[in-house]
C-alpha cells in the first residue's frame, strides 16, 4: 500500500491506495488545504465531510505506534456497502477521480457532476453483453444521473417492459462495466459506446465525436507514471541512505 502525506494546518495528513495516483491525492490535499485556510470549516472535525467529484472523504484521527497523532483520510468502501461502511483504501475513489478528470479533460467539456450514490436507469439484458452503450439526458430529479445503460442495436429496443429494467447506482458499475466509470461527468447528450471493457466511440448531444483515449494510450501512460514512481521512490531511499551516513560520520567525529 502507497502512502500519500501532506501536513495541513501543522497536522499530518495521510492517503493510503494501492497505486500510485498521486495526482489525484494532490488535488484532494490541494482542496483540504484551501479550505482549512479560507473557510471557517475544521477539516479535522469528526463530522466534516468533502464531496470531492463522485466520491466523498472524511478525515479519522489516529495514532501511529509512537502514539503520535496524525489523520487518515477515509472514503466510503465501494466493495462492501458505502452507503454505511468506510475504508482507508481509498484506491477505488482515486481510480474514478483519476477516470473522471481524464475523460473531461480529453474531451474539452464542463464536468456536469454524478456521485456514486446517484443512479442509472439500466435495462437488465446489457448488464453482461458485450456491445452496450450509455446516453445521458436530463436527471429527472434528484439523485438521478440521467444515465441510461442500455444494449447496443437493441433489436426489442420499443418492446421492453418495466421489469426489464433495474435502478442502480452509479458504484455498482464497478461490477459488471468498471470503464463506464469514466464518462459519468460528461454533459447532457452525451453518448458512449462500449464494446466489453473498452470504449470505442463518443458523441456530443449533437452527434458530434468527442476525443477520447484508448486502452493502449492509457497503457503507456501508466507504465511511464510507474516508472516516475519508481525511480521518485529510489532517489528519496538513495536520499535517506545519504542523510544516514551523514549522521554516523558526525558521531564519528564528535
Amino acid at each position: 500500500m502507497i502512502t500519500f502525506e501532506a501536513k495541513i494546518d501543522d497536522r499530518i495528513v495521510r492517503m493510503y491506495s494501492s497505486y500510485p495516483l498521486k495526482n489525484a491525492a494532490g488535488a484532494i490535499f490541494k482542496t483540504l488545504t484551501q479550505i482549512q485556510s479560507q473557510n471557517n470549516t475544521n477539516i479535522f472535525d469528526s463530522k466534516f465531510v468533502l464531496g470531492f467529484g463522485w466520491s466523498f472523504f472524511y478525515t479519522s484521527e489516529t495514532k501511529d505506534e509512537n502514539g503520535n497523532t496524525f489523520y487518515v483520510l477515509q472514503t466510503n468502501d465501494y466493495r462492501k456497502n458505502p452507503f454505511k461502511d468506510r475504508t482507508n483504501d481509498v484506491t477505488l475513489a482515486l481510480l474514478a477521480q483519476n477516470m473522471q478528470v481524464e475523460a473531461v479533460g480529453v474531451a474539452n467539456v464542463k464536468p456536469e457532476v454524478t456521485t456514486f450514490r446517484d443512479t442509472i436507469l439500466v435495462l437488465k439484458e446489457a448488464m453482461n453483453a458485450p456491445d452496450v452503450y450509455m446516453n445521458r439526458t436530463e436527471p429527472s430529479k434528484d439523485g438521478d444521473s440521467g444515465w441510461y445503460f442500455g444494449l447496443l442495436n437493441d433489436p426489442n429496443e420499443e418492446n421492453h417492459k418495466p421489469e426489464d429494467y433495474v435502478k442502480l447506482c452509479s458504484f455498482e458499475l464497478f461490477k459488471f462495466r468498471s470503464e463506464a466509470l469514466r464518462v459519468l461527468e460528461l454533459p447532457v447528450g452525451t453518448v458512449a459506446v462500449f464494446h466489453d471493457n473498452d470504449m470505442t466511440a463518443l458523441v456530443d448531444g449533437d452527434d458530434n465525436p468527442m476525443k477520447f483515449t484508448t486502452r493502449d494510450e492509457r497503457e503507456k501512460l501508466a507504465a511511464k507514471a510507474r516508472e516516475e514512481w519508481s525511480a521518485a521512490v529510489e532517489a528519496a531511499k538513495a536520499a535517506s541512505a545519504n542523510t544516514d551516513e551523514t549522521k554516523k560520520e558526525d558521531k564519528k567525529e564528535e
